[in-house]
């Protein structure tokens, strides 16, 4: 395990020691163990600027790939877990910027995931904790299963509607696309053989009612997206609605595909967005290329 401590503009990696805790304890413990710096990575000091309240981005993270939930009476828990370091860096900037918390209240740590590192940002207070969910109601999203064995989902809503200001629209699904959801861009066959490049925006989501909720988000956005109940997905697959997707959400910066993909593993998500637009017209440039050889 490795604890990531900020200092002076750096996010220090240090090793930790590891004992029979549970994850979160590795990771609320980690301001208590003893380490030498191993590895150093700069800290973008522009996501301060970019985010100078950050509290849709936030949102938009909470709602996907963290959560909050209650640990005590007094004493609510934020947390997130991603393999991209990135999304752990805005949730930083961002509980820092709303919130005003020193940086050492905001505890990273690494491990490896078959190979790959995954990363945890835990940062415990009852009164943010308070803050947000007087707001804004359960941030539980996952399904549970009642006395009965029967699927349930908790009541749940996007902390924004249609009405709601079109630039924290815009932030909060940045966030949740960039957590839960990714670009495709590939080659699909036929049965008859037909070769064609497939092209879309998606973003994974289970809850019933949130589902619908997304859509109607980019709707207000004049993004038409389509809903694929039976593979739990909202998929933006059109020209024009991709190049608004572009325009007007996109991903965060940074933000890398991860292992799932057989062919972008590793390529910012941006970036293949703008070779799956850039390929209207010139499908080609595409089809040429080493990744599908």
């Amino acid at each position: 395990m490795i604890e990531f401590v900020l200092h002076s503009g750096i996010i220090k990696v240090m090793p930790m020691n590891i004992h029979t805790q549970s994850s979160t304890e590795n990771a609320s413990s980690a301001d208590n163990q003893q380490a030498t710096p191993w590895e150093t990575w700069e800290s973008p000091q522009r996501l301060y600027a970019e985010y100078p309240n950050g509290k849709a981005t936030l949102l938009g993270i909470l709602y996907t790939d963290g959560c909050l939930s209650k640990m005590s009476k007094y004493t609510w828990r934020f947390y997130l877990g991603n393999t991209s370091l990135e999304i752990i860096i805005v949730f930083r900037a961002c509980m820092m910027n709303i919130f005003g918390l020193d940086s050492q209240k905001i505890r990273i740590a690494q491990k490896m995931v078959n190979g790959k590192p995954y990363y945890k940002a835990v940062v415990n207070s009852g009164h943010y904790g308070n803050q947000l969910i007087a707001q804004y109601g359960t941030f539980r999203t996952l399904a549970y299963k009642d006395e009965n064995g029967e699927k349930l989902y908790p009541y749940a809503h996007l902390p924004f509607n249609t009405s709601s200001n079109q630039k924290e629209v815009s932030d909060f699904l940045r966030a949740a696309f960039s957590c839960d959801g990714g670009v495709n861009l590939y080659i699909g066959k036929s049965k008859t053989g037909y070769k064609s490049l497939i092209r879309n925006v998606f973003l994974s989501c289970h809850h019933p009612k949130l589902q619908h909720d997304y859509c109607d988000l980019l709707s207000s956005l004049e993004i038409k997206a389509r809903l694929l109940l039976k593979d739990n997905k909202i998929r933006i697959e059109r020209r024009e609605d991709l190049q608004k997707f572009q325009e007007k959400v996109g991903f965060l910066k940074g933000v890398k595909i991860t292992q799932h993909s057989k062919y972008w593993q590793g390529w910012e998500k941006n970036i293949v967005l703008d070779l799956a637009l850039s390929s209207y017209g010139n499908v080609g440039s595409i089809l040429n290329l080493p990744q599908f050889s």
